[in-house]
């Protein structure tokens, strides 16, 4: 069953026939794209490896052309303007994004400092950016955090502050990707915290993830990627009620903790109470 998706007027994101080919590439590895995404929602963005799930987030945060060269055909819409459009300034101030690895993302020492930075470079004054560092810590339960030093912080703790940066420029977007590759089952649920925290504030985000059951309770949408295209829109719900083996087909992993024991995963690595009933 396909989720029930906005008009493009109030639609947060809009992806018009969207197809994209890398510099050099053969084949496009997105095809014919429709997608809409209503402000406030959480969207998992998942499939097999190599499905193009990836490059579809790098569309939505202006990385691709902004960045990554190409042929982009279809039109990206984010908050009501052609990502296109943007100028390279606006691409932080419009999607906050962040990546596997959130070390590759820091540049201070301090985690004050990094959540500042971002507004350091729009020229806020000093007044301003220190009441958006409040603001983001609060918001996304890391106050405790902010005279401690970046490496002596948790996987979990880093991916928590990379997106505090983010939120303190005030982004009404956020993409995530892949954000648990290097993260154990702790800092996944804190994670979920911090996403659900993301959307308590209203803010849309979309994440492309391999590892689906620590988003079951976060999670309002589940679209699957398959060859470049979008094979598969549900909402949360009905995604939970398909058959596991239909997902596991399409290369998906387990959305539940009973489902990761039944793939063979030791019932050990997630401790009892790691996401609710």
């Amino acid at each position: 069953m396909s989720a029930a998706t906005p008009s493009a007027a109030t639609a947060a994101i809009v992806l018009e026939n969207v197809s994209y080919t890398y510099p050099g590439a053969e084949r496009p590895v997105l095809r014919g794209v429709f997608l809409e995404i209503p402000r406030g929602q959480c969207v998992v963005v998942t499939g097999a490896s190599g499905c193009g799930k990836t490059t579809l987030t790098r569309l939505i945060n202006g990385l691709v052309p902004h960045v990554y060269a190409g042929e982009v055909k279809g039109r990206v819409m984010v908050e009501g303007t052609e990502v296109a459009a943007w100028t390279p300034d606006e691409l932080g101030v419009r999607v906050g994004s962040v990546f596997q690895n959130p070390r590759s993302q820091f540049v201070n020492l301090d985690v004050a400092s990094e959540i500042a930075f971002g507004c350091e470079n729009l020229g806020l004054p000093r007044g301003e950016i220190v009441a958006r560092v409040s603001k983001a810590a609060r918001a996304l339960g890391i106050a405790d955090l902010l005279d401690r030093g970046i490496e002596e912080l948790s996987g979990g703790q880093k991916q928590a502050v990379a997106i505090a940066s983010a939120f303190a420029m005030e982004p009404a977007v956020f993409v995530l990707d892949e954000p648990t590759a290097s993260l154990d089952v702790p800092s996944m649920k804190r994670l979920a915290e911090v996403v659900a925290a993301l959307k308590a504030a209203g803010k849309t985000v979309v994440v492309s993830e391999h590892r689906l059951w620590w988003l079951a309770d976060v999670a309002d949408r589940v679209v699957l990627m398959e060859d470049g295209a979008v094979a598969g829109d549900w909402t949360a719900a009905d995604f939970a009620a398909l058959p596991a083996a239909r997902r596991a087909a399409a290369g998906v992993r387990a959305w539940t903790v009973a489902e990761m024991e039944g793939e063979g995963r030791p019932a050990a690595a997630v401790p009892a109470g790691a996401v609710s009933a």
